[in-house]
């Protein structure tokens, strides 16, 4: 009798180690009575949890994760700046994790982290400070080794100031109570940016910047800034080398294309991010107002194309792609589809090369739907000078678009013309920057919808 207990023990664990399991199916795969699975979890040992109650109790394999609680609670902040519990997360054998919402106490179940964990990873260029920055954490110095238990422990211990309105663990909770004037960002008068920014500069390349992270690989910082009129707005600022190098020159210009587009893209009904370019000690700093903050402590939700990879597996598809499907299962309006359709297309006309899931961001809310966020990071990434600082001559080219969807050309070619004419006028842009745009321009002309002939139609 011993042996065939041990025997159901066994299968009863090898089971769980897999997924978690509700009690019905445990009783079929072991071909026993719920009061015998019950008795069996009580010899189990204490790694076996029961989560649920009643008909929807299911049973999983603990996975203690070091430094971090198992019970992890994890909290929202509002537009408001009001922090409340918005679920807890338990990690479980085989890269599960049960998630038990407040407002229900429901358990829900997923192989891998949810989304709104993975927009929280480091990335980019503030990301990579993370390790040194947390020297104490012991964590991987490169973020493509960071496992998820590495990502929990930095959440759990350091998440206070991170993209969105999540924060997750009670220390990351205590730092953001603790935390003074704008979340730890130091408040600067709009007036003092030009004092300001060229030190916040060289901070961010010394890699001695604190603030909040934020993704991309162009140097940047983020500040919080106090208007005339006493109000609080957050910003993600990039800036470009000294101007008076060719490389920084151009970058320089690129940032102020950015700026350009995202203007026009707004004349054109396609939302844009707020921005505005500041010069000083011979630097362009093109300031974009942050849309998952709100006021001076509140926070707005906001997840990437890339973090919902998990959900979709559609990582290396297009925008436009990937927004269908989320259309198509009821998760994104059509509006929105077609707005982002027109940034798509936009974007391969000016030559914006650097059109990937981590550029474009949605807002969601507990109903499981997304709405699209304003369109950021939008300029001809392909007139960029080399990972050596160089200037290479480029000529815009029909095969540089890749994969758009062409239904909307004769519309969104107007509005990249549009773009081009506001950077050969704009007196930030350097000449030679103008004749690139005077050529990208005729390039692209041949887009344009021609009438029809009188008497064809």
């Amino acid at each position: 009798m011993s042996a065939r207990k041990d025997d159901f023990r066994a299968k009863f664990r090898a089971l769980l180690r897999e997924q978690p399991l509700p009690s019905s199916s445990l009783c079929r795969a072991l071909g026993i009575s719920q009061a015998t699975l019950s008795r069996l979890w009580r010899d189990a040992g204490p790694d076996i949890i029961k989560l649920g109650a009643a008909r929807s109790t299911t049973y999983a394999v603990k996975r203690d994760i070091a430094g971090v609680d198992h019970e992890l609670p994890i909290y929202r902040v509002d537009r408001t700046g009001s922090a409340s519990t918005y679920c807890s997360m338990r990690a479980l054998q085989n890269n599960w994790y049960a998630i038990i919402p407040a407002s229900t106490g429901q358990p829900e179940f997923m192989q891998g982290l949810p989304y709104f964990i993975e927009e929280l990873r480091p990335q980019g260029f503030l990301g990579r400070l993370a390790p040194k920055q947390n020297i104490d954490l012991t964590l991987p110095e490169r973020l493509s080794e960071w496992t998820d238990d590495d990502l929990l422990l930095f959440l759990s211990r350091r998440g206070e100031n991170l993209p969105g309105n999540i924060i997750v663990g009670n220390e990351s909770y205590l730092r953001w109570i603790g935390s003074p004037g704008a979340g730890g960002t130091r408040i600067i008068a709009t007036s003092d940016r030009e004092q300001s920014y060229p030190s916040y500069a060289q901070s961010a390349n010394a890699g001695t910047l604190v603030g909040s992270s934020a993704g991309g690989e162009h140097p940047k910082f983020t500040a919080a800034l106090r208007a005339p009129d006493g109000t609080v707005s957050h910003a993600i600022v990039k800036f470009s080398p000294s101007t008076d190098a060719p490389s920084g020159r151009r970058w320089a210009d690129l940032l102020v294309c950015e700026h350009l587009a995202a203007v026009v893209l707004s004349q054109h009904g396609v939302p844009g991010c707020d921005t505005a370019i500041v010069e000083a000690n011979g630097r362009y700093f093109l300031e974009a107002q942050r849309f998952d903050r709100n006021g001076q402590t509140g926070r707005m939700p906001i997840v990437s194309l890339s973090s919902l990879d998990s959900i979709f597996g559609m990582l290396d598809k297009p925008w436009s792609t990937v927004v269908v499907t989320l259309h198509d299962q009821g998760l994104l309006s059509t509006e929105d589809v077609e707005r982002v359709r027109y940034a798509d297309l936009f974007g391969a006309l000016i030559g914006n090369t650097d059109r990937h899931p981590g550029n474009l961001s949605l807002s969601w809310s507990d109903r499981g739907g997304f709405a699209l966020l304003p369109i950021y990071d939008m300029l001809p990434m392909m007139y960029r000078p080399n990972n050596q600082g160089e200037i290479i001559d480029r000529e815009f080219s029909i095969d540089d678009m890749g994969a758009v969807d062409m239904r909307f050309i004769g519309l969104v070619v107007e509005i990249a013309l549009d773009f081009w004419r506001a950077v050969q006028r704009d007196d930030r842009i350097s000449l030679n920057f103008k004749e690139i745009a005077a050529r990208h321009a005729l390039a692209i002309a041949r887009f344009k919808v021609r009438p029809a002939p009188a008497g064809i139609l």
